[in-house]
C-alpha cells in the first residue's frame, strides 16, 4: 500500500493528541524549531504536501513513546491493542511546584523520593522513563509559558540541549523553571518568571538541572 503524505500527518497528529501535545509543543519537546511541525510548514511552494525528514521522525516519535514499527503499522490503518499494563504503570510521582523546595523531597541525587510524593496518571506515556516525575503547578508567577493547574513531566535520565526546557532545584533552594541556555561560562537557566537569568552552582549536589519534556493546562 502507498501511503499518501495526508494520512501520514494524521496519525501524526493523532498521536501527538493522545500524549497531550500540540504540535508546536511536539517540536519543542524534539528540539526541532516550535514551527517544525506545524501544518502551515508541511505543504510546499507547489502546493504538495511535504514529508518530514527521517531524523525529525525519529526524534518526534522518541518523544511521543511509540516506536517506529509501530508507527508505520498507525499509518497503515491497522488498529493496535497494546497489552495490558503491569500494575503500578501508568502513574508517576507527583508534587506540588511550591513543595518542591522542601527537605527530603528529593535523595543525594536529586532524584524523587520520600512519602510526600503521590502516585497519579501520567501525562502521555512518560511512566516507561527511569526517574520520571510530575510537577503540579500551583502558581500563576510563570503564566502564559506555564499556566497555574498545570502540570510538567521531569524526566531526569535525558540529557539537556540548548534551548530545552529545564527544571533547577537544590536543597533549600527556589526551584526554577526556564530555558536552557548555553553561554560561554557554563550552562545557566532562563527563567519563565520575568526571564531572570539563573547559574547552577559550582559544588555537585547544590542543585539539578532536569529536562522538561511536556506541559499540559
Amino acid at each position: 500500500m502507498i501511503v499518501q503524505s495526508q494520512v501520514f500527518w494524521h496519525t501524526l497528529d493523532v498521536l501527538a493528541r493522545e500524549r497531550g501535545f500540540t504540535p508546536s509543543a511536539l517540536a519543542r519537546a524534539a528540539g526541532l524549531d516550535a514551527t517544525a511541525l506545524n501544518p502551515s510548514r508541511r505543504v510546499g511552494a507547489n502546493g504538495a504536501m511535504r514529508w518530514p525528514s527521517l531524523p525529525t521522525l525519529l526524534r518526534v516519535l522518541e518523544v511521543l513513546q511509540v516506536p517506529l514499527a509501530v508507527f508505520a503499522r498507525s499509518v497503515a490503518g491497522e488498529r493496535l491493542n497494546p497489552a495490558a499494563p503491569a500494575e503500578g504503570a501508568g502513574l508517576l510521582r507527583t508534587l506540588a511546584y511550591s513543595m518542591l523546595q522542601q527537605t527530603g523531597v528529593f535523595d543525594q541525587n536529586g532524584l524523587p523520593c520520600g512519602p510526600v510524593w503521590v502516585q497519579e496518571a501520567s501525562p502521555g506515556q512518560w511512566w516507561g522513563e527511569p526517574d520520571a516525575y510530575v510537577v503540579r503547578v500551583d502558581t500563576d508567577g510563570m503564566e502564559p509559558v506555564v499556566r497555574d493547574g498545570g502540570a510538567v513531566v521531569v524526566v531526569p535520565s535525558l540529557p539537556l540541549r540548548e534551548g530545552d526546557r529545564v527544571l533547577m532545584h537544590g536543597p533549600g533552594r527556589e526551584p526554577v523553571m526556564g530555558l536552557m541556555l548555553d553561554v560561554q561560562d557554563g550552562p545557566a537557566v532562563c527563567s519563565f518568571r520575568g526571564g531572570e537569568v539563573h547559574v547552577p552552582p559550582a559544588r555537585e549536589g547544590e542543585a539539578w538541572l532536569h529536562r522538561i519534556v511536556m506541559m499540559t493546562v
